[in-house]
């Protein structure tokens, strides 16, 4: 069999949730390298084709997609338009994806809430996952996200995160300089 069909094939059957590089290599019974030359082969086939689909790399996650001119058409065909993750679980997301790894307590700190909830459910939509443990009284499970996060949200990398900028926070006061003291009053040490 052509391998860059047996490729095509299998990226197709894995749909929506993709399929790794790895797991490709161990279903073909070819080196890993062979794969990522054979996937780049497969992403310009497809570009030539200049049809509605596109091969997609997301880390190391391959799948078949429709080109983004037409998620207008298919939206209003699919006509769901209900978000997946709650804000609390978007929030929890957005930390993980740009201080990973992080433990749970790191989170609640930052937040001021329980995580735990939203750490169950992304996990369960396999956008995170426990990715070490923190080497500190316990070793608490340290979470990072996953090649199905790259994809969720169209990225090649962590490094294509957009960069967050820090908003200047309004100041009361002078935080920089002691209250001058009236003349002639004393003060205790």
């Amino acid at each position: 069999m052509n391998l860059l069909a047996q490729i095509e094939a299998l990226v197709y059957i894995s749909a929506n949730q993709g399929i790794t590089i790895q797991k490709l290599a161990e279903l073909t019974n070819v080196p890993v390298a062979a794969i990522r030359e054979n996937v780049k082969k497969l992403q310009s086939t497809y570009e030539k084709r200049n049809g509605a689909l596109v091969i997609v790399r997301h880390g190391e996650l391959i799948q078949i997609a429709t080109k983004p001119e037409f998620d207008k058409l298919l939206q209003s065909f699919t006509e769901t338009n209900e978000p997946l993750l709650s804000k609390p679980a978007l929030e929890v997301l957005t930390i993980v994806a740009y201080r990973q790894p992080i433990t749970r307590i790191q989170l609640d700190q930052l937040r001021g809430v329980n995580s735990a909830v939203s750490l169950r459910n992304l996990q369960s939509y396999s956008l995170i996952t426990v990715s070490g443990h923190a080497d500190e009284p316990g070793n608490p499970a340290q979470y990072a996200t996953t090649d199905q996060f790259l994809q969720a949200f169209g990225l090649q990398s962590l490094a294509d995160l957009p960069a967050i900028r820090a908003k200047p926070q309004p100041v009361s006061g002078d935080l920089f300089h002691p209250k001058q003291l009236n003349k002639g009053a004393k003060t205790s040490e």
